[in-house]
């Protein structure tokens, strides 16, 4: 088992990606924190989880308030004793165009998409730092760099999310601890039900990266191509071209 040992927290995980995420971390070895806003979807998942003989912890509360974050990283550190690995996947989508979307609607996604895995990544690195370990997943999407009409939101805060993953990465150089974005790909959840494959396909590349070797990359943009192989590079962009 590749997590055999280790201890993650993943956001979100009340269906789709997250709940699919959470549930292979088990598989793998791993205790298991879970978070959301809504606790039944989420106690349907301990059972899943208890029933592979890993521990699951349930911590309901919005990523996006400082409170909550500190409240559910706390929790997790002490039921499960250590944090070794965050998978910030709690997300939210609003399509507008520019001149058509709210304020309102703007503010929400950066909130959840942007400002959710800012405060779980301040609290929990010094929890990876104390430790000289930690892995750090950031979901975020090929809408950082291909954007489209009516997705300026979600783009922005995957875009924010991008460039948070790399300064994270560069700042935790001198610790045992990598910091990487993923884009799931084109996936059928919830939040995208016009998605053509399975929630379950973001799966091998989260257990890649949680389970990454100490000299691994850090900093990466990982992302699926049509041919689903996994492609690491850089979140920067050249705007000349």
């Amino acid at each position: 088992m590749k997590l055999k040992g280790k201890t993650a927290l993943v956001t979100g995980a009340s269906r789709g990606i997250g709940w699919e995420v959470a549930l292979a971390f088990a598989r793998e070895g791993a205790d298991v924190a879970i978070s959301a806003r809504t606790e039944e979807p989420l106690l349907r998942l301990v059972e899943q989880i208890t029933a592979l003989q890993r521990r699951a912890t349930v911590l309901v509360g919005d990523v996006g308030d400082e409170a909550d974050v500190l409240r559910i990283v706390t929790t997790a550190a002490e039921e499960l004793g250590r944090i070794d690995i965050l998978c910030n996947n709690a997300g939210l989508l609003k399509i507008g165009n520019v001149d058509r979307l709210s304020v309102t609607d703007w503010d929400q996604v950066m909130r959840v998409n942007a400002r959710g895995p800012f405060l779980c990544s301040q609290v929990v690195l010094p929890y990876m730092k104390s430790q000289n370990y930690g892995r750090i997943i950031n979901m975020s999407s090929g809408a950082a760099i291909r954007c489209a009409a009516g997705y300026a939101a979600y783009s922005a805060s995957k875009a924010a999310l991008n460039a948070l993953s790399l300064t994270t990465a560069i700042e935790v150089a001198d610790y045992e601890i990598l910091v990487n974005a993923m884009s799931p790909g084109y996936l059928k959840t919830a939040m995208n039900p016009e998605g053509t494959r399975p929630a379950a396909d973001a799966v091998p590349t989260a257990v890649m990266l949680a389970a990454l070797p100490s000299d691994g990359p850090r900093g990466r943009f990982f992302r699926f191509e049509e041919e689903m192989i996994v492609i690491p590079e850089s979140p920067q962009i050249d705007w000349t071209n």
